[in-house]
């Protein structure tokens, strides 16, 4: 398309995958525009259901794993293009970005606006977030749940809210079969997180006893090493305690996809640092969004209003109808979480939700009927601009 201007997201995931539909929806209408997605991964992972999913024969590999392109075919061709691939330069003084392809060859985009939408991973590599490319992760999620089906004995480091699932849904499904462990950090769950009501709390303690998980509290996992027999873990706490695992699942802690990001566009703690309109700071057309940024918590339940601001934001811009207000970010608390399909607790601001209404909407099937509906484009929140 000549004389298109060209919006380069790297990124497909929960920020950067309806960004580019919304764009394509209705940006496009407006002026010549060609978006470019960027990602290693072929095919979109519902990782909002592997918490479930991890347990064998659960949720089918087809329903955790949905392809990316397919949901782009509905669009003209000279406006997309799906890049199979990880960005490794940034050059933001040419307008250009270096993608090293899947296929081992480098490529070079310029862009009229670059958006940085590449999440973050589990800080220990476990492939509950993608970990590379669609075949890599999908090769890993298999080696963990053929672990988690043969282990008798499964210990989980992170009473977070992926933590706290992950036991709920290990207990759920296997009762006495397997042990489940859960070690924290303080005397309950989501201790570390901020605003979040002690009856929560207590809520989620109690349902993990009533599952029959074992809560270690007030200690950490301090080293792991090999038990005598060769197979098993055995973990040494911070307390100066032993426990011996078949299955250890460190599940705290995230790590940023940063390390192809320029010094200058990071703050202290290695997030995108954004201006108030979502715009890498000192720049004028790279932005950013998602757990990638510092533009708010580092919770799906935020991303929504993320994706309506900036894909307004980028209108404007591409339009040059005239700035926006600055983004606000979500100040309410939204957290929903389930232990398997019958326990389940969440909050909304103040208010905590009742365990029937959270198992309802949550806890029947992870919202996995939606997917294919996300990632095609068809459920995009607020899509009117």
């Amino acid at each position: 398309m000549t004389n298109a201007k060209t919006v380069v997201i790297l990124g497909a995931g929960w920020a950067g995958l309806p960004l580019a539909h919304k764009l394509l929806k209705y940006t496009s209408s407006k002026t010549a525009l060609k978006v470019i997605l960027v990602s290693p991964n072929s095919h979109f992972f519902w990782n909002v259901a592997a918490t479930r999913g991890l347990i064998p024969g659960i949720i089918p590999d087809t329903s955790m794993f949905i392809p990316i392109a397919t949901g782009f075919e509905h669009y003209p061709v000279d406006t997309f293009e799906f890049v199979l691939g990880r960005a490794t330069v940034i050059q933001s003084s040419s307008n250009s970005v270096t993608i090293l392809a899947n296929s081992g060859e480098n490529r070079t985009f310029h862009y009229h606006h670059l958006v940085i939408a590449t999440g973050s991973s589990i800080a220990s590599g476990l492939p509950l977030k993608p970990i590379g490319t669609h075949e890599e992760t999908l090769t890993a999620w298999h080696e963990l749940q053929a672990r988690v089906s043969s282990a008798r004995d499964i210990v989980i480091a992170g009473a977070g809210p992926t933590g706290v699932e992950v036991a709920g849904e290990l207990a759920a499904k296997f009762g006495k079969l397997k042990k489940v462990t859960l070690i924290m950090n303080g005397d309950f769950p989501l201790e570390s997180s901020k605003d979040l009501l002690p009856s929560v709390r207590t809520t989620l303690d109690k349902d993990l006893q009533k599952l029959g998980v074992k809560l270690i509290r007030k200690t950490r996992v301090k080293e792991v090493s090999i038990g005598n027999d060769g197979t098993t873990q055995l973990l040494i706490l911070d307390n100066g305690s032993k426990v011996v695992a078949d299955l250890f699942l460190p599940l705290h802690g995230i790590q940023l996809n940063n390390t192809f990001i320029p010094d200058n566009f990071l703050d202290s703690q290695g997030n995108v640092n954004l201006d108030g309109n979502m715009r890498v700071v000192g720049t004028e057309n790279v932005w950013a969004i998602g757990d990638v940024s510092n533009a708010g918590p580092k919770q799906l339940t935020v991303t929504d209003g993320q994706i309506i601001y900036l894909a307004d934001a980028l209108d404007a811009a591409l339009t040059t109808k005239g700035p926006v207000a600055p983004y606000q970010p979500v100040s309410k608390t939204m957290i929903f979480l389930s232990l398997g399909k019958k326990y389940a607790t969440g909050q909304i601001g103040s208010w905590r939700l009742w365990g029937i209404l959270v198992s309802y909407i949550k806890g029947r099937n992870l919202f996995v009927d939606t997917a294919d509906g996300y990632v095609s484009g068809k459920h995009l929140r607020h899509a009117a601009m």
